[in-house]
């Protein structure tokens, strides 16, 4: 009984350890129609998308709303625009209108705090760099000197591996980052007070296309 118990336990960790699925079929499913990758979300007031802390005509977000659109985001790839579906309430036009304004501001905002990144990581690149390459000439020419040699080739390998970290490394997490939020500023929002499982039809497909890459 005991290694009957055993055995079961041990074909339970060996499903466990091996089970796999899908992924890309579930993103195909759940999110991905044609050329589009849709976002639904339900709200019941405008406060459940700004922040009720902002005032009028400088709105923030509600982070919880925001949470909800970048945990979805997170398993769209990068090629698909994305339609935000919001529905719940019939917002009139002055309302959709600050809704599209505050969200595209908010991710605009959010890509251009990322384009500073960007430069910084390049200037900072270059100043690793450039020192580390004078740290190894420095070496070379006092190459003959042994206490010159231990003095200078930890500050000249400092400077290289922390060149690869930052541009290499680190460059590459920023540019996936604005990929993201680039892809999150261009977003299509559309209004339904009740939810239709729906997609939007082709003529709609060309001029949003339009209207997002010829920004």
């Amino acid at each position: 009984m005991f290694r009957l118990k055993k055995n079961k336990k041990k074909h339970a960790v060996d499903f466990f350890k091996n089970k796999t699925v899908d992924y890309k079929r579930y993103i195909r499913d759940y999110y991905v129609e044609n050329d589009f990758a849709y976002i639904s979300c339900h709200v019941n007031s405008m406060e459940e998308i700004l922040d009720h802390y902002s005032v009028k005509d400088y709105e923030d977000m509600n982070p919880r709303f925001i949470s909800f659109i970048e945990d979805n985001a997170e398993h769209i790839p990068s090629e698909y625009p994305i339609v935000l579906k919001i529905t719940g309430q019939a917002f009139n036009e002055v309302e959709q209108e600050t809704i599209i304004e505050s969200v595209q501001d908010y991710y605009n905002m959010k890509l251009g705090v990322v384009q500073e990144d960007l430069a910084d990581n390049f200037r900072m690149s270059m100043m690793l760099l450039i020192g580390g390459i004078l740290f190894l000439a420095l070496y070379l020419y006092l190459r003959d000197s042994i206490s010159s040699n231990v003095i200078l080739i930890i500050p000249t390998w400092f400077m290289f591996e922390e060149f690869i970290n930052v541009f290499w490394l680190n460059r590459g997490e920023i540019l996936e980052e604005r990929m993201n939020y680039a892809q999150l500023s261009s977003m299509k929002i559309i209004f339904q007070e009740h939810f239709v499982d729906d997609y939007i039809s082709e003529e709609s497909e060309e001029e949003i296309i339009k209207e997002i890459f010829d920004e």
